[in-house]
Parts: structure tokens; C-alpha cells; sequence
């Protein structure tokens, strides 16, 4: 039987005349991998702050056990500046730093990040070295708060293969629904302040959760016309006397049958979002030439060619720090280009959402006001409303000023903002943030909807899988195009990773190498494998077209006489294609050579 290592019985914590949490009790065992899900302002992050005895409950207790060591990722913690990023991990887990650059390995931290102090790492890898930080201290236990939101796409598929392994228990809090998927094996999830437990994955919790509504829903409907039934013999029959003993049952039974039916709270779905726009026409809506994106002094990428078509849905894919919010900035006005040009064409108007958006919000607009002045004259106040509704925005929120609003509710008030605005293109660094998982999805259907071009940046997978008909990837000081969808995208970079920490075991003994030089080879060897991906992915592009046009040509062999014009033309349209794979696996190839050389 597995050993209890939390437990906490009858939690009760209210704000104001707002009950967030209700006779909250949980017990968490050894081996338990837990998705803590619902709702924004359901309560998720207070009941782990009471767990943490970081908040303290109304009524109550937590017990907390011998054997329990936990283990929490500081999400604002300063890392510092005046030693190695492996003396410092020495100094926090108590470990040789052989134990040390195993475990930082498997986040992808190796010697060019380990000789360097942790603040000057870029914020991905700072949350690598929070990560490891934890994890060398052998808790039993782990508490995370949305890691998500401060992880890219390479450190999230580092720290899912890190879960998938441990041993321990821990609680998460994510609203990247294929995260909760790939890790959990438990959920729970807050609903009005009442805890659900449920022994499962994430997507059989919420079919079951499904099944359950509907039930519901069928059986209230059921109740409906029984309460019908007997309520048009009240209204027919109650005034006689001699029948007023058989209505009066009749109301009883009405009663009866009302408290029987179970409240469903609408306020819990997300409403279908829209986002307005004037009518799009087919053509170019941007095209970049030999742009150079930066800073003064400091080139951030370079050489980038690529255009994008209006109405497409185009994810800007690639590690923290190597350039995506600086291209955003720089497509829209923030930043200038150090060389090269961009050009929108001339009814682009252009709707943009980063942080410093809801950092500029007005402190003494309230929630309503600022969505009002937001939404074009002709917006009736009941789209103002339901937009701000699908941001959960509701009731006594909307006199709320920004000024007592939480980070999270700004972000969302100032996505809100520019969605209600009528745009043609839409611009958007991480808009999911700090969305719930409903929320989240619905953003993705009225995105995928919208008639205008989205252009975004975001690393949760469900989302982006959703949404994305193109990902523009930032690399190796440029923008390349990944010809796929998005889950052989994803694939592509675990396979990359998974070389990189092998080739770091030859290369880190050579301790004598001038670490440009060192960097400059991890780069070239980084493109060489990545290369060789994209070759192997054309390659089986060939093979598919190759079969099928085989499959055409017995056609016309075995039938010489009949007339096929839609085959003879789908043969040109495959001999076209593999005409230009070819010709870019060779450039590919030639490519190699060069870095090798």
C-alpha cells in the first residue's frame, strides 16, 4: 500500500464574499502524478499555497508527513551573478559536480551553459537550472504552479520526460492539455469550490465529465415535463373543491421533483468567442527580404526570406532567446530591422498583443470601461459583454479597476482588448499565458475562424496543433520554414535534443577548446543533424509520391486505350513535386558539406 505523504482535511478559504475553496480534503501517496485542473479564479493556485503553508485557510489542516520532502520551482527567484551555473548547483543540491552535470544533461545543460553564471543564461535556460535545482534535492514531492508558461517548447519536452520518469509524487497546475496528458495519470479539478478526484488520465476525465453532463442534462429534461405534466393539473384543476386534495399532492410532488433537478452553471462553459473582422481578399499579406532583426550592435537573425498569405494561422516555432518576440517586435513597428525589409500590404490593419500590452493599461479604467473604449462604436454592448465573459470577466469583475487586478487578469483584460477591435491581422506573443484550458481551446477555434492573418508565438502544444497551418522557425541566427504539421515538428526537435546530450559526452572532455570554437561546432553539428531530419522527412515525402505515381503508370499500362485525364494530370502535379524535393534535397545535401567543411 502506498505511504501517505500530504493530507489535508476540511479546507475552507473565502475572500471577501467570495468562497473559493469548500471543505477542500485530498491525500496524496507515494507515486501519485496529479493534474490539479479548472477554471481561472477556481482555486488551484490557492489550495497549493495552503498546501505549501504559504496562505493560510479559514478552517482546516494540512499534514505534511516525515517522509515528505517537497520540492517547488521559484518562478521569480534571481539566480546569481558572480558564480558558475555548476558551482551553483553544487552549492543548492549538496552534490559532486559529476551527479550534477548528469542531471543537467538531461535538461539539456552542458558545458557551455555550466561554465557560465545562471543569470546571464537566457530565460529558458534559467528555468533549466531552477528545474535541476529542484530535482538535486531529491524531493518526494513537487509542487508546480503553470511551469508551462515560463518553459519553451524544448525545456517542456525535457521536463515531461523528467516527469515520465520520476519516481516521486507531484501536484501540476498546466493549461497545456497535452502536458497534463503526457505526465498525469490522476486529476483533480475544482468546480465552485468543491474538489473532484478522479483515478485516470487527463482526456478519459473529461469524457467521463461529458458523459455525466449530458446525463444530467437528460435527466433535468426528464424532471421538466413530469413538473409540466402535474403543473397543467394544478393550473387546470386546483381551484375545485373536490379535487383540491389531489392538486395539492400534485404541488407536492412538483416540489418535489424541482429539488431533484441539478443545477448546471453556464457560467462554467466557455461561450463561443468571435472575432470580428472586415472582408478578407486572397493575395500577400506580408513578404520579408534578406531582413536582419536586432538590436544596435547586437544581430539577433539574419537573411530572413518569407511571406505569408492572408487568413493564414503561421506559428513563429523556436528556443527562448533565439529571437521570436524581437521578429514579432520588429513585423510590428517596435523595433527597426538592422537591414533587409518587410513589407505589409496596404489594408493590413494590424491588431498586436504582448506583455507590454497589458503593462500599459490604463490603472483607473475599470475592466468594463477599458473593453468599451476598445470595441469600435458599433459594438453592441451585449458582444462587449460576452466577450468579456469569455475572459471571465463577470458581474461585480466588471467595476473592477485594472489598478487591483492580478498579472493574469491584466493579460487576459488587455487580450480581450485586442480582440474586440476589428483587425486583418492579428499578432500575438504567448496570448495563452495565462488562460485556462477551456478558455484556451475556445481561443484556438475563434482564431482558427477568424478570416484575418494570425501571426503568434506560443509553445502549448494542443493550442498550436489547433491553430497553425505554417511554422516559421527561429534558428541558427535565422528563419527557416518546417515543411509538416506541427506533431512532426515537435518530434523533430526531441530528436535533436536526444543528440545533442550524446554528442555533449565526447565533446565535453575537451576542456582546453576556446569556447567559441566550441560553441561554433555545437552550432554546426546542431545543423548538420538537422539537417539530416529534414532529409529524411523529404525522403519519405518521395517515397509516398514515388508509389502513387508508380500506381498511375500501371494504370495507363494495364489500360492503354482508356481516356483518365484527371490521373494523367495528378501524374504531372507528382512528377512537379518530386521535381522540387529532389532539388531541395540536394541543397540540403550541399548544405552539409559546407558545414562540415
Amino acid at each position: 500500500m502506498a505511504k501517505p505523504l500530504l493530507e489535508a482535511r476540511g479546507i475552507c478559504k473565502s475572500f471577501g464574499k467570495q468562497t473559493v475553496l469548500k471543505d477542500v480534503s485530498l491525500l496524496i501517496t507515494e507515486g501519485k502524478k496529479i493534474a490539479l485542473i479548472g477554471r481561472n479564479g477556481a482555486g488551484k493556485s490557492t489550495l497549493v499555497k495552503i498546501l505549501l503553508g504559504e496562505t493560510e485557510a479559514d478552517t482546516g489542516e494540512v499534514t505534511v508527513f516525515d517522509r515528505t520532502h517537497i520540492g517547488v520551482v521559484h518562478q521569480q527567484e534571481v539566480l546569481p551573478a558572480d558564480v558558475s551555473t555548476l558551482a551553483y548547483l553544487e552549492a543548492v543540491g549538496g552534490k559532486p559536480s559529476w551527479e550534477v552535470k548528469k542531471l543537467g544533461a538531461k535538461f539539456g545543460l552542458h558545458t557551455v551553459q555550466l561554465e557560465k553564471p545562471p543569470s546571464t543564461l537566457s530565460g529558458g535556460y534559467q528555468m533549466r537550472v531552477k528545474l535541476v535545482a529542484m530535482f538535486l534535492q531529491e524531493p518526494t514531492l513537487l509542487f508546480l504552479d503553470e511551469p508551462v508558461n515560463y518553459l519553451d517548447l524544448q525545456t517542456l519536452l525535457l521536463l515531461e520526460t523528467v516527469l515520465a520518469e520520476y519516481r516521486g509524487s507531484f501536484l501540476l497546475i498546466a493549461h497545456d492539455r497535452t502536458f497534463l496528458q503526457n505526465t498525469c495519470d490522476t486529476v483533480y479539478e475544482i468546480e465552485r469550490g468543491e474538489l473532484t478526484t478522479y483515478n485516470g488520465d487527463v482526456q478519459s476525465y473529461l469524457a467521463w465529465k461529458a458523459e455525466q453532463l449530458e446525463f444530467v442534462k437528460r435527466t433535468n429534461k426528464k424532471l421538466s415535463r413530469e413538473i409540466e405534466h402535474h403543473q397543467s393539473f394544478v393550473d387546470r384543476f386546483g381551484a375545485k373543491a373536490s379535487l383540491a386534495t389531489r392538486a395539492q399532492n400534485k404541488m407536492k410532488q412538483i416540489s418535489k421533483l424541482r429539488s431533484q433537478i441539478q443545477k448546471i452553471d453556464v457560467n462554467l462553459a466557455t461561450a463561443r468567442i468571435k472575432i470580428t473582422s472586415s472582408h478578407v481578399h486572397p493575395g500577400l499579406a506580408i513578404r520579408a527580404r534578406e531582413l536582419s532583426i536586432g538590436y544596435p550592435g547586437h544581430t539577433v537573425a539574419q537573411s530572413i526570406d518569407f511571406s505569408i498569405l492572408r487568413g493564414e494561422k503561421v506559428v513563429i516555432a523556436g528556443e527562448n532567446g533565439r529571437g521570436k518576440s524581437t521578429l514579432l517586435k520588429t513585423l510590428v513597428g517596435q523595433l527597426e530591422p538592422l537591414a533587409g525589409e518587410y513589407k505589409w500590404w496596404k489594408h493590413a490593419a494590424i491588431g498586436n498583443y504582448d506583455q507590454l500590452t497589458s503593462e500599459s493599461l490604463s490603472e483607473k479604467d475599470t475592466v468594463l470601461s477599458h473593453l468599451m473604449q476598445c470595441a469600435p462604436g458599433h459594438t453592441s454592448s451585449e458582444q462587449i459583454l460576452m466577450m468579456a465573459g469569455n475572459f471571465l470577466f463577470q458581474g461585480d469583475d466588471l467595476d473592477k479597476r485594472v489598478s487591483v487586478l492580478s498579472g493574469g487578469e491584466r493579460a487576459r483584460l488587455a487580450l480581450a482588448g485586442v480582440l474586440l477591435q476589428e483587425h486583418t491581422v492579428l499578432i500575438l506573443d504567448e496570448p495563452t499565458n495565462h488562460l485556462d484550458v477551456e478558455t484556451e481551446e475556445g481561443l484556438a477555434l475563434a482564431l482558427k475562424a477568424y478570416k484575418g492573418t494570425v501571426v503568434f508565438v506560443s509553445h502549448a502544444r494542443t493550442f498550436v496543433s489547433a491553430l497553425a497551418d505554417r511554422i516559421l522557425e527561429v534558428r541558427h541566427g535565422s528563419v527557416r520554414e518546417f515543411n509538416g504539421p506541427y506533431e512532426e515538428y515537435v518530434q523533430e526537435v526531441a530528436t535533436l535534443m536526444e543528440l545533442e546530450s550524446q554528442v555533449d559526452g565526447v565533446e565535453n572532455p575537451d576542456e582546453t577548446r576556446p569556447e567559441k570554437e566550441r560553441i561554433q561546432r555545437r552550432e554546426n553539428h546542431e545543423r548538420i543533424k538537422d539537417l539530416q531530419r529534414s532529409i529524411k522527412r523529404l525522403e519519405g515525402q518521395i517515397a509516398i509520391l514515388e508509389t502513387e505515381k508508380s500506381g498511375i503508370l500501371k494504370f495507363f499500362f494495364d489500360n492503354p486505350t482508356d481516356y483518365a485525364p484527371s490521373k494523367a494530370q495528378r501524374l504531372e502535379e507528382i512528377k512537379g513535386k518530386i521535381l522540387l524535393l529532389e532539388k531541395q534535397w540536394i541543397r540540403y545535401q550541399e548544405e552539409i558539406e559546407i558545414v562540415r567543411e
